[in-house]
């Protein structure tokens, strides 16, 4: 009984690491990390207690405005719970176990929304990408819009409906993750089901920037 225990142990410890080691997907060759001396763009990742938004720094920002809009971001969520307030128990079960409508947010903000999230604790990634992830990046996120035509608007983001449903495999982690895998960054969407899968491979990715030049191509904080 004792070796039969053994072994159910030892097969146990065998299956976890072939899962976590299956977690780990690897930059994609020729894409990410982008050669030193190459033209690089920066991306900004944000992860507070349930969202995650991609950012890019404007180059122009309005100067016509009050408030200069520094970043331009991107995000996912479910439009009935999001915009339109159905929320409680019965709004998580639908959320997460019934495909529904979501939508895209494209918003223009001074501050990353991993300083301005009225739900902390908060974490900020920001990766340099390729001139070829970057292109590809913006234009897998722009593919996610169903619609040019905005839904709703709040402050300063508008709400566009998006192409795919949100569900348990489909979320703003999964959505942030998909855009990112698109760019060349070591992530698996199949992974980012939650903040803290995502933040963890997020946390290796900066790790593999950092190690693959000496100047750091990923930072977090």
């Amino acid at each position: 009984m004792n070796r039969l225990f053994r072994h159910i142990i030892a097969g146990g410890i065998a299956l976890s690491a072939t899962v976590l080691l299956s977690a780990c997907a690897s930059p994609v060759e020729g894409l990410w990390p982008p050669p030193p001396e190459s033209v690089q763009h920066t991306v900004s990742v944000s992860i507070d207690t349930w969202h995650a938004m991609i950012a890019f720094q404007n180059d122009t920002p309005d100067a016509s405005r009050f408030t200069p809009h520094a970043y331009e971001e991107w995000g996912y969520a479910e439009r009935a719970w999001y915009l339109e307030g159905k929320m409680g128990l019965t709004g998580i079960a639908r959320a997460l176990f019934w495909p529904t409508q979501g939508v895209v947010e494209v918003g223009h903000y001074d501050r990353v929304w991993a300083a301005r999230t009225p739900q902390p604790p908060s974490d900020l990634f920001s990766f340099r990408l390729s001139e070829e992830g970057y292109q590809r990046l913006r234009q897998h996120l722009h593919a996610t819009l169903l619609s040019e035509e905005s839904v709703a608007s709040f402050r300063q983001s508008a709400f566009y409906p998006a192409k795919h449903s949100y569900h348990l495999f489909h979320t703003c982690h999964q959505y942030a993750a998909l855009a990112l895998r698109e760019a060349g960054l070591p992530i698996s969407p199949f992974w980012a089901f939650n903040r803290t899968s995502l933040a963890w491979q997020l946390r290796r990715a900066v790790q593999i920037a950092e190690q693959s030049q000496d100047s750091p191509l990923g930072q977090s904080r």
